[in-house]
């Protein structure tokens, strides 16, 4: 009888957060070193961000190296894969689309703005105002993406191995949505200092992006998990990970689980 000789899956870090890499950042100043009055309420999310991804376990470098291509000890490999990535947008994504459409079309409103400044329609001062302000209000619709991504694994049984942490992490970042919406809040009045302004957006910017690459590692590790059930299940020996490391494949030699670990995802969040 074959035995199961080993099961991995290189996961790493998905490329697209819950926020999508064309939006988050693209309008923001880069972080920067200046301090504020929520710097003590950062760090402590920083903190926090720390301590969760040491507990979600990412499987980065498990990816088994086969020796004499597609046998071991003249045992033929039962191989797979999985696309992790599109599973990510396929299942993660739309749990968050609604909050995400509203993220998006405050870029567009920020694109739009800043095509009208360089067209010479609007003056520098009414720029600067209106950019800020919308700058302020594009973190707090990406806020709102993490944080409905954070409640809704939080709510999910399929999450509980996680759920002590993920509470105390929505704890944390408490304290990020108010800074957000006290500096939103700033925005709606003449902003007298700009560049403390713009501080205060940098270091909002950088608590939101740590937040943001957590969920989205969390996320990954679920898809981990599952592909992991399945290939045990299944009896697979190896289970790659499509992008970067299935160059090419010989039709029917490695078999695709994706749609497998697709429907065990949205099992994730069953419909209300």
């Amino acid at each position: 009888m074959k035995t199961n000789w080993i099961v991995g899956l290189l996961v790493g870090a998905l490329v697209l957060g819950l926020v999508g890499g064309a939006v988050a950042g693209r309008f923001l100043t880069p972080k920067s070193s200046a301090t504020g009055a929520s710097s003590e309420d950062l760090k402590k999310l920083t903190d926090r961000v720390s301590s969760l991804e040491g507990r979600v376990g990412l499987a980065e470098g498990r990816l088994a190296r086969v020796e004499g291509g597609t046998t071991v000890a003249g045992t033929a490999l039962k191989i797979g894969m999985v696309d992790a990535e599109n599973l990510f947008q396929r299942v993660f994504l739309p749990q968050v689309q609604t909050e995400r459409s509203a993220m998006e079309a405050k870029a567009r409103e920020i694109q739009t703005l800043q095509a009208d400044f360089s067209a010479g329609k609007i003056k520098q001062d009414v720029y600067q105002q209106r950019n800020a302000r919308l700058q302020a209000e594009l973190i707090q619709t990406q806020l709102k993406v993490n944080m409905t991504m954070l409640n809704k694994m939080i709510a999910s049984p399929g999450f509980a191995n996680l759920r002590t942490d993920l509470e105390a992490l929505r704890t944390q970042a408490s304290p990020l949505e108010t800074e957000v919406a006290n500096l939103v809040k700033q925005a709606q009045v003449t902003i007298l200092d700009l560049t403390g302004f713009a501080n205060q957006l940098a270091q909002l910017q950088a608590a939101f992006q740590q937040l943001d690459q957590l969920l989205t590692q969390v996320a990954a590790g679920k898809i981990l998990e599952i592909t992991q059930q399945i290939a045990k299940e299944k009896a697979y020996d190896i289970v790659l990970r499509t992008k970067d490391v299935v160059m090419y494949r010989r039709e029917g030699a490695i078999v695709d689980l994706s749609s497998d670990v697709e429907g065990r995802l949205w099992g994730l969040f069953p419909t209300r």
